[in-house]
């Protein structure tokens, strides 16, 4: 038996099943990790660029950085498209298999390949949070980034004030921000992660580097709970102690192969 058919066994045996993605998953759609070699943090200064202070900061003195940080972007999440992983997750969520997908990611694909129940602990970029009420509101994908598009490529008009137009108007009239978790602020929906953890009698655990803390310690919650685990992640097996099967391979590869043994075992 592969390793794609030992996966399959399990969440055939499996009754709740939660999955726990990371930025790998993200990656294999052209949006690029944030630790990794190369990533973004790579390239920029997390103490600037990842935090509402430093990014006004940034503006004042080095707006140009700042505008080509953003239409960079823009270009990102106009070209990133789900995966073979992706539509595996809501397939499985389709067969009434996985009932949550925990995610680290910020991207909304989850939401993209059709996954419902999706408990994103580091926020979505695509809802708009109000810094007055607190009232979140989902936005248009497509109409938000062509928005923000056309007030970035107009560079001689570039200012503060544009950068704040590009977020809608909270209902209230306060001004609104990027439902996004930065740096030094408190993870979302972490108790309902937890539930979630220990609910579930298997957890899919892919491409994450299990570094980022509270969230890498829902795989650890999950087993301590009785459940059990398989890792698909190309770099290494982060939970090497407690996998019951690791695949090493991207997500978006290894899913597909995955389904196509539980199909054919389901068939059975």
């Amino acid at each position: 038996m592969n390793v794609y058919e030992q996966a399959a066994l399990l969440i055939k045996e499996a009754n709740d099943v939660a999955a726990f993605t990371g930025a790998g998953i993200s990656a294999e759609s052209g949006i690029p990790t944030f630790r990794d070699p190369g990533g973004i943090w790579d390239q920029f200064d997390p103490e600037e660029f990842g935090t509402a202070q430093g990014i006004m900061s940034v503006m004042q003195r080095r707006p140009e950085v700042l505008r080509e940080f953003l239409l960079n972007s823009v270009d990102t999440f106009q070209k990133a498209k789900i995966n073979g992983a992706h539509r595996a997750l809501a397939e499985l969520e389709g067969m009434k298999k996985l009932f949550a997908v925990i995610t680290q990611n910020i991207d909304n694909l989850h939401e993209d390949a059709g996954n419902v129940n999706v408990l994103e602990v580091h926020g979505n970029l695509f809802r708009s949070r109000c810094v007055s009420c607190n009232q979140r509101r989902s936005l248009n994908k497509d109409e938000f980034l062509n928005g923000a598009r056309d007030v970035l490529e107009d560079r001689d008009n570039f200012s503060l004030q544009r950068v704040i137009e590009i977020m809608p108007r909270c209902s209230c009239g306060g001004l609104t921000r990027p439902d996004v978790v930065m740096f030094g602020e408190a993870v979302q929906r972490l108790e309902e992660s937890y539930d979630a953890a220990s609910r579930c009698d298997l957890m899919l655990v892919l491409g994450t580097s299990g570094a980022v803390y509270p969230a890498a310690a829902l795989p650890h919650q999950a087993k301590q709970e009785g459940a059990r685990l398989i890792e698909i992640n190309p770099s290494e097996n982060s939970y090497a102690g407690i996998t019951d099967v690791y695949i090493k391979e991207p997500s978006g590869e290894a899913m597909p192969k995955v389904m196509d043994s539980l199909i054919k075992l389901m068939a059975h």
